[in-house]
C-alpha cells in the first residue's frame, strides 16, 4: 500500500519526485531496493529531462540492474547526459564505448540523437 501511494504521488509530480523515488529504489542496502522499479522511475525522470536520471539510467543498463544488460541503451542515455555537459557521464561513456562493437556504437549514436531530440532539445527552446 505504501509503495502504491509513493508511485501515485510521483506520477502526479514532476521529474524531481520521480528521481527521488528511483534513488530510493536503487539503494542496495535498503529494504525497498528494487532495481526494476528504480529503472521505471529513472526512465520517467530521464524522459522528463532529468540529467541525473539519464546518467543513472545509463548505469542500470550498463550493469544489467533491473533490466537486461544493454550497452547500446546505456551508451545512448549516457551520451544524452554528455550532450548536456555531465562530466561523470563523459567518463562512464568511455568505459561503455570500450565494451561495444561497431554496430552497437552506430545504433547507440542514433538512439542518443533520437532521445536528445525527443526528451531534451524542446525543453531548451
Amino acid at each position: 500500500m505504501q509503495r502504491f501511494g509513493m508511485a501515485m504521488h510521483a506520477e502526479e509530480r514532476g521529474c524531481s519526485t520521480q528521481l527521488e523515488l528511483a534513488d530510493l529504489y536503487s539503494r542496495r542496502n535498503s529494504p525497498l531496493c528494487d532495481y526494476r522499479q528504480a529503472h521505471h522511475w529513472y526512465k520517467n525522470a530521464a524522459k522528463n529531462g532529468s540529467l541525473r536520471a539519464q546518467h543513472r539510467l545509463a548505469t542500470l543498463y550498463a550493469r544489467g540492474a533491473g533490466v537486461d544488460q544493454d550497452y547500446t541503451r546505456a551508451y545512448a542515455w549516457c551520451k544524452v547526459a554528455v550532450f548536456q555537459h555531465c562530466r561523470c557521464a563523459r567518463r562512464k561513456l568511455d568505459i561503455i564505448e570500450a565494451r561495444m562493437n561497431f554496430q552497437q556504437l552506430r545504433i547507440g549514436r542514433w538512439l542518443a540523437q533520437d532521445y536528445y531530440d525527443r526528451y531534451v532539445s524542446h525543453r531548451l527552446k
